[in-house]
This record gives C-alpha cells, structure tokens and sequence, in this order.
C-alpha cells in the first residue's frame, strides 16, 4: 500500500505525504539480494532518497563474496556506486560524522533542512501523517476509491483565504 501511495502522492505532487510513505515502505519492505536492484532503481526512478539509503545500507553491510555473485550491477545505474561508496565509508566511519553532509544520513539531512527552515514547511508531527497512517490501515469496507479521496484530502492548502478557521455554526 505505501507504494501506492508513493505512485499517488508522486502523479499529483504531494511532497509531504510522498515522504511519509517512503518512511513507511522503508520500515516494511523485506530486501533481499534477489530483489536489490529492482527496488534500487525504483528509488532513484522515484527520487526516494531514504528508500535509495536503505538499499545501499543492506548492500554495504551484506556479505560482499554474495553479494558480487547474485546482484547484476550491470543493471543498476552507474552513477549509484558513488550512494554505495557512502554507504560503506558510513559503515566503517563509527565516529560521529555529524559535521559532513556527505556522510550524513538522509534522516539527519532532512531534520537540519527543517531546523534551518529549509524544510517542506510541514514540522514532523503534523496531520499529514494521520492520513498517511490511515490510508495504511485500510479498514474494512475502504476501497481504493475512498483511498483516492483520502489523498486529495492530503494535498497542502494553497489559498490563504482556505487557512482561515471555520466559523462554529452557532456563531453566524
């Protein structure tokens, strides 16, 4: 289902909930070197930096001797190996590397992004996440139409009269 979402949130430009998503398919998805490059090059196809993060994690810290037997990187575009080569100088690197956005994680990027006000404008707790975890439930009797109304609902506000709080009826 976070995939889904991913493809949604990514067809109609929701940034913020395409992150959640990610963050979600990140915790979920089972890889393996059998499937490595096809959820690699998704990733990068999707621009899902932290999905991209996480295959390069499991591939730097796999056995290499496998590794070079199983996945074809003829498959996987060049320009990855730099993403690969970070990964592993992550792993070997266990000083803190706080100081260089090179080595920093896309998590940690992200947060100073957002303390610098660089973000999305959107603060970590907002309810954006709500809709995401919603939609992820999928309680009975929610089809994917109401999926679809779900996403809409998420899109961020872009008419300054639309932030206004509504009037309680029982004041007009």
């Amino acid at each position: 289902k976070a995939k889904e979402i991913i493809e949604a949130s990514d067809r109609f430009g929701i940034v913020n909930l395409k992150l959640e998503a990610e963050a979600c398919y990140v915790d979920t998805v089972e890889l393996t070197l059998d499937n490595i490059v096809e959820v690699v090059t998704y990733a990068d196809s999707k621009n899902l930096a932290l999905l991209k993060e996480h295959c390069m994690d499991f591939l730097s810290s796999a056995n290499k001797i496998e590794v070079t037997e199983k996945v074809p990187f003829d498959s996987i575009p060049s320009y990855l190996m730099k993403d690969l080569l970070v990964a592993q100088a992550r792993c070997e690197t266990k000083s803190n590397v706080s100081g260089d956005l090179g080595l920093m994680r896309v998590s940690e990027l992200r947060k100073l992004a957002h303390d610098k006000g660089l973000g999305l404008g959107v603060p970590p707790a907002e309810p954006h996440q709500l809709i995401v975890r919603a939609a992820f439930d999928n309680p009975p009797g929610v089809h994917d139409d109401d999926r679809v109304a779900v996403l809409h609902r998420a899109q961020p506000v872009r008419d300054d009269h639309a932030r206004r709080p509504a009037v309680p009826p029982d004041l007009l």
